[in-house]
């Protein structure tokens, strides 16, 4: 158990950093819904042990659903990769608050978090580090944390709630430097629909938080075929829209407007590539 009123100030979250709290707010949200669509009792204690105004935060109630359906996609992915292959090697890029690891373990796989240095202090509040689930403090842009990563196992890599914060430029280099240090590698990254980029720069919550994270938003991408013509060997596998693990749980007028705008339904997507 954390402990109470961990004192975490506004110079510890600055631009991205900060927008770590918005899925784990979410899945708070969630979880202490009756009904809620995800339970992580695991979101609960931090933002319970935070000293930070996080209770009456006030989310974009489609983006708040949104953040708990891609976390379900992302663990079952985990959970389908370490069923063929148990003694795996996972990383998780941008890890911020993520509470994952504890959901998916299976006893047998090495699970490495990565964020910046200032994310890592905070989460080492909430969790230990351990033989198989360890930490890098560097940023996704530094190419010496591959240096940090096994070669020996089969290798997952998770890329959540962090394309759109990077530029173009900036996502080619994350997976030029996954490229350059592994040779085979399965890879999940969530992305936004160019559009919704577009559509956040006009239209933003009244939340601080929710127009911080809006506000710098940078990069979205129609499909992740089209990520095969960054590099040789990067293969497409597909990829799936985050309404769709769970329409049904959105307002009956976010459910018209997906019917009636296509774009809308593929706002977000998690994509599935394999590296080769």
């Amino acid at each position: 158990m954390a402990e109470k009123n961990i004192k975490v100030s506004t110079e510890d979250l600055r631009n991205i950093a900060e927008t770590l709290l918005y899925p784990l707010i979410s899945r708070y949200v969630e979880t202490k819904k009756i009904n809620g669509v995800i339970k992580d009792p695991k979101s609960v204690e931090i933002i319970e042990a935070l000293d930070y105004d996080v209770k009456n935060t006030k989310l974009f109630p489609i983006s708040q659903l949104g953040a708990c359906l891609r976390t379900i996609i992302f663990d079952e992915a985990v959970l389908d990769f370490t069923r063929e292959n148990p003694d795996s090697i996972i990383v998780n890029l941008g890890c911020g608050l993520d509470t994952r690891f504890p959901r998916v373990d299976n006893s047998q796989i090495t699970w490495f978090d990565l964020d910046l240095p200032e994310t890592i202090k905070i989460r080492k509040n909430f969790f230990t580090e351990t033989s198989r689930h360890k930490f890098i403090a560097k940023s996704v842009l530094d190419p010496s944390w591959a240096d940090e990563i096994p070669k020996n196992k089969k290798l997952l890599i998770l890329m959540e709630g962090l394309s759109f914060y990077l530029t173009d430029e900036q996502n080619k280099k994350v997976i030029s430097i996954i490229r350059q240090n592994f040779r085979e590698v399965e890879f999940y990254m969530e992305a936004f629909d160019p559009f919704y980029i577009t559509m956040c720069s006009y239209i933003r919550g009244k939340d601080p938080l929710d127009k911080k994270a809006s506000g710098l938003l940078q990069w979205g991408i129609k499909s992740g075929k089209e990520m095969e013509t960054w590099e040789q060997g990067i293969h497409y596998i597909g990829e799936e829209a985050v309404v769709d693990r769970g329409r049904n749980r959105f307002s009956l007028f976010n459910r018209i407007m997906f019917l009636l705008i296509p774009v809308m339904r593929k706002m977000t997507k998690i994509i599935h590539l394999k590296f080769e």
